[in-house]
């Protein structure tokens, strides 16, 4: 049988262990919370204030150049959205046949929960997608 000596270092080991294991997770935590900036995640939507800051700080834009970087990167708004509109009928047909085919594997009880999701989720892409053109114009910063 193990000694006493030996089952009291053991427990001192074994709770060292877990305090360093929990120090660590928790340093892990803080410095995700801590520096959200640092990790690089594409949320969709173009930031074009942050775009023009970083752009400034790594190029060292001079202030007599900003008025052609507002006009490129309106010229560039206009040609995407033209764009867009040129393929959201597309879009919307690639979208129809996900939902007939989600419509198919479901049963009489789940599809009109369905049909309420959906017209919960289509009226929320519609409200960020006003809320996001209207906030164009104020995009813009001279």
């Amino acid at each position: 049988m193990i000694d006493t000596r030996a089952k009291v270092g053991l427990a001192f080991l074994v709770v060292f262990l877990l305090g360093a294991a929990a120090g660590a997770l928790g340093l892990s935590v803080y410095l995700r919370r801590a520096e959200p900036t640092s990790q690089a995640v594409w949320t969709g939507r173009f930031n074009r204030e942050r775009y023009i800051r970083e752009l400034t700080e790594a190029v060292q834009l001079q202030p007599d150049q900003m008025g052609q970087l507002n006009a490129a990167l309106d010229e560039t708004r206009e040609d995407f959205l033209g764009l867009r509109k040129r393929l959201q009928p597309q879009f919307d047909e690639v979208k129809q046949r996900a939902r007939r085919r989600i419509r198919s594997i479901l049963n009489a009880d789940q599809q009109p929960r369905f049909e309420a999701f959906l017209a919960r989720w289509d009226e929320e892409r519609r409200r960020e997608e006003s809320a996001a053109s209207q906030s164009k114009a104020s995009e813009r910063k001279p």
